[in-house]
């Protein structure tokens, strides 16, 4: 396998979005008093700080790990009003869901796609089938496009993998519409578009403490945990947003925790593609659902709902969550082949769920988020990842007003360019992209996969430099994640960069063309031992899934 990321590396050509992190680390401690720090580099932080800036508070963003490092890469990867949640009456939240779900369709196409989901219906099941009508009539009254509203197909018109016309035990099958996305390429793009704005965002930089001057400005000391050295801070309002260590957080910068529970949800991701529709299949218990859709490496099914105690940076699937997956499959849709035998990654991410009144078990309490303002420390707790980019907004006027500079009504409309991300295109630039990509004679899922991932990013400043093979391909994308995405380590680029951790292989074969673009463009990095903790970690989920 050839290797020539020297040649490639030394070309190619440095954009706004070019940047070493020394410079960002210079630009923090250079730059006076913040207006907002926002603390937690997940999908709510990587937007309240685009948003902030983007209205023109001086704004910056530190990241104890990696961006989208916990629970924004862990998710269902799904962009959706949360169907489950009408049977729990949550309706406001449904439908703040399918509104959010509509306007990340229209202005961030690349990243979040519409999909069929199929729900069966089990024979004799009349109550269930009028109840699930009744829901997804409710789903449809915000779906702008006719073609995505719901359908009823009954039994003999059926003509989907493992549901068809012989299904004797089926009524027949609803479907509807949601949405697929890429979890961590949109906080990439949420904190590429933040940094545009002017806003200073670091991550592996973890705050340790907070004090307060006599003018109140809020002193804060943090640690940058790559190079070791401690970083000195001003701001008039610290923004928690770190999700599952939301409470504690507060607590050590001395604003009240407000009391959480967390629950797990685990997946599982199998080598064979999926090519019918989504299923939304139902699982013992009030309101609980599994999915089985689509996945640029085969198919996904989760999630399964544990409720913890302890929560940790990098959860992993229990080993009885991924037995109850696999028993579901095989009782559900046998014939799938969705066993252990193509079963070729599993991961789990924790949700965070904010206590209302009395206590709840952690399946029917509701995901809407709070936020609270405490000594100069406005915290999110709880929130959803499709109504992320609204529960961020809200957070910014929130701030706006603390700081005493409300947002007008004038200066928001103003701003609907703020709907878009660097990646979103236009349906003229998107055929422009297809077109130049098709020129080069690209394999269509190397389109796909480029298009999907950078959108209007690849026109501007990566065309030139595409070629067709996908050593080739994986060769620039390494590139262009050490040059623009802040990439610290080999898990940064294979987990939340490229996603190539989570395919079959786990993205071995590639390991030598990345190591030849690490050694150029970050000889810093120690590759072999990085390389050797990744395989091993890949060994373990193997061992998780019961394979050798």
């Amino acid at each position: 396998m050839r290797v020539c990321a020297e040649k490639i590396s030394s070309s190619l050509k440095h954009t706004v979005d070019s940047l070493s992190r020394a410079d960002v680390i210079n630009s923090i401690t250079d730059a006076g008093t913040f207006d907002i720090l926002v603390v937690g580099g997940g999908i709510h932080g990587a937007a309240v700080a685009r948003f902030a800036a983007a209205y023109g508070f001086k704004t910056t963003l530190l990241e104890r790990s990696d961006y989208a490092g916990a629970t924004s890469s862990r998710s269902s990867k799904m962009a959706h009003g949360g169907l489950r949640y009408l049977e729990l009456c949550d309706f406001e939240q449904v439908f703040e869901g399918i509104k959010a779900r509509e306007e990340m369709f229209e202005h961030i196409g690349n990243l979040v796609k519409p999909a069929d989901f199929l729900i069966p219906v089990p024979k004799g099941s009349y109550f269930f089938k009028i109840k699930l009508g009744i829901g997804l009539f409710l789903y449809d009254l915000l779906v702008k496009k006719k073609d995505r509203r719901h359908r009823w197909i009954p039994r003999a018109k059926l003509n989907f993998p493992g549901f068809h016309s012989g299904r004797d035990d089926l009524m027949g099958c609803f479907v509807y519409t949601d949405g697929i996305m890429s979890d961590a390429r949109l906080v990439i793009d949420n904190i590429i578009a933040a940094r545009r704005y002017g806003a200073a965002c670091l991550n592996y930089c973890e705050v340790t403490s907070l004090t307060r001057d006599k003018d109140g400005i809020l002193e804060v000391k943090a640690l940058d945990t790559k190079g070791g050295s401690e970083l000195n801070l001003r701001a008039k309002l610290i923004v928690n947003c770190t999700g599952p260590w939301a409470s504690m957080l507060a607590n050590t910068l001395g604003a009240e925790p407000r009391p959480l529970k967390f629950s797990r949800g685990s997946h599982i991701i199998f080598n064979k593609p999926w090519t019918g529709p989504s299923l939304f299949l139902p699982m013992p218990g009030k309101a609980r659902y599994y999915f089985v859709w689509p996945h640029h490496a085969g198919t996904m099914v989760g999630t399964t709902e544990r409720e913890v105690e302890q929560i940790e940076l990098d959860p992993m699937p229990s080993t009885d969550e991924v037995e109850e997956i696999l028993g579901r499959l095989q009782k559900d849709i046998p014939d799938a082949g969705l066993n252990r035998g193509s079963a070729c990654y599993a991961f789990a991410g924790i949700r965070t769920l904010p206590i209302r009144g009395k206590d709840a078990n952690s399946a029917v309490l509701s995901r809407k988020h709070i936020w609270t303002h405490v000594n100069g420390v406005l915290s999110l707790l709880g929130g959803k990842y499709t109504t992320a980019s609204w529960t961020a907004f809200e957070g910014v006027k929130e701030a706006a007003q603390i700081l005493g500079r409300p947002l007008s009504k004038a200066e928001i409309q103003e701003r609907q360019d703020l709907k878009k991300l660097p990646g979103s295109t236009s349906n003229t630039e998107s055929k422009e992209l297809i077109n130049a990509l098709t020129h080069r004679q690209l394999p269509s899922e190397i389109q796909d996969r480029l298009l999907g991932r950078y959108g209007k990013r690849l026109g501007d400043n990566y065309l030139e430099y595409v070629q067709s093979s996908p050593e080739k391909v994986i060769e620039l994308e390494t590139m262009i994640a050490l040059d623009t995405e802040q990439v610290e380590s080999l898990e940064d680029l294979m987990r939340r960069r490229l996603e190539l951790e989570y395919t079959e292989g786990h993205g071995e074969k590639y390991l030598p063309i990345i190591k030849e673009v690490f050694r150029q463009m970050r000889p810093d990095i120690d590759f072999d031992k990085e390389s050797t903790e990744y395989l091993a970690r890949m060994q373990r989920i193997h061992r998780l899934l019961g394979k050798s």
